[in-house]
């Protein structure tokens, strides 16, 4: 049989088929998303909300195509509720709240949801080492977890740990973060270079502006420093779509974190989808 991960992006949606005889990813896809308006209001959000669900039932039959699953795992941006299977929606997406498992009832199967970020840590944990390491998911926004292993068993930190964590990552008196999303980097160069570049694009031209990476990558050490002196950390998994471009920051943040071990996400954007996969997961 057959599980179905699905990794809710700003910018799009990841579905991947995964065989549990064969213990791995058989087929996957990434559908770039692009909402319908920016408009955030009760009556136009619920109607883009059923616009999206609809469009995600498509995909995911054109997806499977005869196969059938007994499982999905779906890892959303932002607030969800594991227990009620319920994703509370997201304004990047213009999404409101969405039930999956009234959703995906038609698919007659278990449905788990999970964050995207948890999502990402859990995909990374299957395919490491360490005892206890934090992730840091970098795209459109940041997504900040804590993953120990006890037992061959994979725990989330609590949501309490993650809302104090999130709560140091914050500048203070300021709204900005120190830990800042591939996004703002990018929207910070265009805007001073009056250009509207791709994310990918930007490191290639980020020699002329260095002082922006500078001072974005200054701000990340500042904040892991900040996280690690109320959680302890050691071990720092960078995943996300940052990820793809180690060679413009990694030599920067071994130096200035010699005590952490920072290291790329093995599976890069694939972390979410192989995490939803292995729902649910419990917290310590």
């Amino acid at each position: 049989m057959y599980k179905l991960g699905i990794d809710i992006g700003a910018s799009h949606i990841g579905l991947g088929l995964y065989d549990k005889s064969k213990k791995k990813l058989i087929k996957k896809k990434y559908i770039p998303y692009k909402p319908y308006s920016k408009i955030f209001n009760k009556v136009f959000t619920k109607f883009i909300t059923k616009k999206y669900t609809d469009l995600l039932i498509r995909k995911i039959d054109s997806f499977l195509g005869d196969k059938k699953v007994d499982y999905i795992g779906i890892g959303c941006p932002g607030k969800v509720d594991p227990e009620k299977c319920l994703f509370y929606g997201a304004k990047e997406l213009v999404v409101g709240k969405i039930n999956f498992k009234k959703v995906f009832a038609k698919y007659n199967c278990e449905v788990y949801v999970e964050n995207d970020s948890n999502c990402a840590a859990v995909g990374e944990a299957l395919n490491n080492d360490y005892n206890k390491f934090f992730m840091i998911t970098i795209g459109t926004g940041v997504g900040l977890s804590l993953v120990r292993k006890t037992r061959k068993k994979i725990l989330l930190a609590s949501d309490e740990t993650i809302d104090k964590i999130v709560k140091l990552n914050k500048k203070e008196n300021l709204n900005e973060n120190y830990i800042r999303s591939f996004k703002e980097l990018s929207e910070t160069y265009n805007k001073r270079q009056k250009k509207i570049l791709p994310r990918d694009a930007i490191f290639e031209d980020l020699r002329h502006n260095k002082d922006i990476l500078e001072n974005y990558l200054s701000d990340f050490v500042e904040g892991i420093k900040r996280i690690n002196k109320e959680v302890k950390i050691k071990h720092i998994c960078i995943g996300g779509g940052l990820s793809l471009h180690k060679r413009h920051f990694y030599r920067r943040l071994h130096e200035d974190l010699s005590k952490h071990e920072i290291f790329i996400a093995k599976n890069f954007n694939d972390s979410g989808i192989i995490g939803a996969v292995h729902l649910p997961i419990k917290r310590f």
